[in-house]
């Protein structure tokens, strides 16, 4: 149903069908329909309504920090420019500080989990995150991986990845750092 309303299936601003006609279409009872509601409502992307029915809010107010809502869009989600640019904006905040972070955790301690193999940017984004160590890097990860996952293709962008990998494999800090800037910036 997350899906259903991030591809533009139900109308913003409009409802959902009734939960009879939702749990026949979706082949489940009334118990899930009113579960999916109550996560869908948590998300920020319906409201329940009094004598109206269930209203499928703006996407300026879905919780854009719920990995769930990211995975949901698609290149041809009618609002993949609104999510490629919040995630920018929250990938400016933390990829940089992640970038030294794995860095400097590979420096001190090298390990097998940097793979210079790995040439995908969701799995380059992933690595990092998951070296970076701190929790709210690891609580991020998932939101990196769809931040890369829903950019356009790009050879010139795909080669930063690479330099932003090669740069915290070999635990130089300042360059990861430097260089999770410049992608960012372009």
């Amino acid at each position: 149903m997350g899906r259903n309303i991030v591809a533009g299936t139900y109308s913003i601003e409009g409802k959902l069908p009734h939960e009879s006609e939702l749990g026949e279409r979706l082949g489940c009872s009334r118990t899930v329909i009113r579960e999916m509601t109550r996560l869908l409502t948590a998300k920020g992307m319906v409201n329940p309504v009094r004598h109206f029915g269930t209203a499928v809010r703006h996407h300026q107010h879905w919780n854009l920090l719920d990995p769930d809502v990211a995975l949901w869009h698609e290149l041809d989600s009618p609002t993949i420019d609104f999510i490629r640019e919040e995630l920018k904006a929250l990938m400016a905040a933390v990829l940089p500080l992640a970038a030294g972070s794995a860095a400097r955790a590979q420096r001190e301690n090298p390990s097998a989990e940097c793979d210079t193999n790995r040439y995908s940017p969701e799995a380059i984004m992933v690595m990092i995150f998951d070296a970076a160590g701190a929790r709210v890097y690891q609580n991020a990860r998932d939101l990196g991986l769809h931040f890369a996952r829903l950019q356009e293709p790009n050879t010139f962008k795909d080669s930063l990845y690479e330099k932003l990998r090669d740069a915290v494999c070999e635990g130089r800090a300042d360059e990861a750092k430097s260089c999770a800037e410049f992608l960012l910036a372009h």
